[in-house]
């Protein structure tokens, strides 16, 4: 990578977890490649937060080592 290009993001993980332990969590991971989970309770967050890591070794959109591919 050119080190005057901007860096992009390829894939997103949004996490909404209030304060409150009995307040409702949510999450939301995305990638630019079309792959797209949601959760909605803690164990459901805690699942897609691994599949949301686990998901850049497999996109086509990045190397191994989280880049962007060439």
């Amino acid at each position: 990578m050119n080190a005057s290009s901007p860096r992009q993001a390829v894939r997103w993980l949004h996490i909404v977890a209030p304060p409150t332990f009995r307040a409702p969590v949510s999450a939301q991971s995305w990638c630019q490649c079309g792959w797209e989970r949601t959760a909605s309770d803690r164990a459901a967050v805690l699942a897609l937060i691994d599949a949301h890591t686990a998901h850049a070794a497999v996109c086509p959109l990045l190397d191994l080592e989280g880049n962007k591919a060439a």
